[in-house]
């Protein structure tokens, strides 16, 4: 048989972070939000898109995926029957 045996502390252990540690984490936090900044793709405002440019993209990814351009070519001629 075997016996599981356990040990009580009566002090916590002491962790002390290393000098410089917390400054050094915060320059690499610091320097990845600088980098994800500069990477992060911002795509044009749907506001700024005219209906030719939303025509365009549907007509450009009708090959690759029609169900999408379906649905572009349907919500751009539902947006302009409300324009009209």
């Amino acid at each position: 048989m075997t016996a599981i045996t356990s040990k009580t502390f009566t002090y916590a252990p002491t962790f002390s972070i290393p000098r410089g540690a917390a400054a050094g984490a915060e320059l690499f936090l610091a320097a990845g939000r600088l980098l994800a900044g500069l990477f992060t793709y911002q795509p044009k405002a749907s506001a700024d898109m005219s209906p030719e440019d939303v025509r365009n993209l549907a007509l450009s990814v009708q090959n690759s995926d029609p169900g999408f351009a379906a649905d572009l070519l349907a919500a751009l001629a539902r947006h302009e029957s409300q324009q009209s």
